[in-house]
């Protein structure tokens, strides 16, 4: 993993971050992507810088509030010694000594979860469609397979910066999908490798809008509906192979350890990880549920008559 690529200067700075980078590749392909579909569409290219622009706000909004919400029994919390469960860590930007602040939190360089930003990216790109009253629809639609492979390469960025988005322990040895996590252990922790395996997942279901989907005259808010089931069950299945909280546990999980095992590697889970329905699980399946009654209510797997 290679968080930050070091480059020297006067002031300290550390370097370039991977991640930040190749967020940027995805607006970046993004921005290549989408004014060439509106214009197939015959809609307005000209508002995609607009889409561009109000879709990497509220990413960035989404993202990081929607982590506090993941992170908030550990910023808000009883410390002996200190008054007010709630008041120090809003009037203290580092928060409770060993424990993540707040105000340090939310304006990080790092935390920053995906369907946070979805969901207030098309947030603020509906309420831009509704302002200069567009066919929104028609818009969603286009903004799909940009949608998805912005998703592919954000998530080889997690993986390249190591930020943490990392399977639970295995002794699977396979390619590409399981690879030594050094977090835990200076020596390595062989883990599912979730980024790289949602990434593979988000490149299929982008070539499936790119290059088959959009050319079948679906009906209006079809490509929508389906990238919210596709994605939906994608990031469901992957969740359970995650090291990932749980909203409301049903068991309780293991603990993280680095005790050698019988092979000699330090163990990084005592076993299998998921222990109830992740934030990500719970929106995962109102995606999918909003996707599936919108498209089997809207029968929107027909396709519109070709006008001449």
């Amino acid at each position: 993993m290679l968080d930050r690529i070091p480059i020297p200067n006067p002031f300290g700075w550390e370097g370039l971050s991977t991640f930040s980078l190749l967020m940027m590749l995805a607006f970046l392909v993004g921005s290549y992507l989408l004014p060439r579909e509106l214009t197939r569409r015959k809609l307005e290219p000209a508002h995609s810088d607009w889409l561009i622009f109000l879709g990497i706000l509220g990413t960035l909004i989404g993202a990081k509030i929607f982590f506090i919400f993941e992170i908030w029994d550990q910023i808000f919390i009883d410390v002996p010694g200190y008054d007010g469960k709630f008041t120090y860590p809003l009037t203290h930007f580092d928060g409770f000594p060993g424990h993540p602040g707040l105000w340090s939190s939310l304006f990080s360089g790092g935390g920053l979860v995906f369907f946070g930003g979805l969901l207030f990216g098309l947030l603020f790109i509906t309420l831009y469609f509704k302002y200069f009253k567009l066919d929104t629809g028609s818009y969603i639609d286009a903004i799909a397979p940009s949608m998805s492979i912005g998703y592919a390469i954000g998530r080889l960025g997690c993986f390249v910066s190591g930020d943490g988005c990392y399977g639970f322990a295995t002794d699977a040895q396979i390619p590409f999908f399981v690879f030594n996590f050094h977090g835990a252990h200076p020596s390595g922790v062989p883990v599912w490798n979730t980024p790289v395996m949602e990434s593979i997942m988000a490149f299929g279901y982008f070539f499936y809008f790119q290059y088959y989907a959009r050319f079948q005259n679906f009906k209006k808010w079809s490509l929508a509906a389906q990238f919210f089931m596709i994605h939906g069950l994608a990031r469901l299945l992957i969740e359970f192979l995650r090291v990932n909280k749980a909203v409301i546990p049903f068991t309780t999980p293991p603990q993280l350890v680095n005790i050698p095992d019988a092979s000699g590697n330090p163990t990084f889970l005592t076993g299998y990880y998921w222990h109830g329905f992740s934030q990500s699980q719970y929106i995962s399946i109102a995606l999918i549920l909003a996707g599936a009654y919108f498209f089997i209510k809207g029968r929107l797997w027909e396709k519109e008559a070709k006008t001449t």
